[in-house]
């Protein structure tokens, strides 16, 4: 018999719906951590266990856009909405390493360049 607690319940944050639920532990789930790129979901139970989740099959892969505001050009504009979605520098909120491209330790307009045009299609400076 399955308690309630025991599980790990994995919902889709735009749609707001349940997306599965992850069955294994015996007592109360007390922890859960993603690995830094989303694939494996980490949860501690009271049960001393710790499970390992593949967490692929619910990853829907997107290609990355960077035409941020949708205006079918890529430029400034796009840059600041870049920068405000993976930040400037490590202190900031929400700073993606992943996204300092030039590897200065600092997410600007180069790392957004090198973006735009490893994915981009048509490129504005205005």
């Amino acid at each position: 018999m399955w308690c309630l607690a025991a599980l790990v319940r994995l919902w889709d944050v735009i749609s707001r719906k349940e997306k599965d639920v992850l069955k294994g532990h015996v007592e109360a789930v007390t922890n859960v951590s993603f690995s830094p790129n989303g694939l494996i979901l980490a949860s501690g139970s009271g049960d001393g266990t710790i499970l390992l989740w593949d967490m692929l099959p619910y990853v829907t892969p997107r290609s990355p856009n960077p035409d941020f505001d949708g205006d079918g050009t890529v430029g400034f504009t796009d840059f600041i909405q870049f920068a405000g979605q993976f930040g400037l520098g490590q202190s900031d909120e929400g700073y993606n390493a992943r996204y300092d491209l030039d590897g200065d330790g600092s997410i600007g307009f180069g790392d957004f360049l090198i973006f735009a045009d490893a994915f981009g299609k048509e490129s504005s400076t205005g």
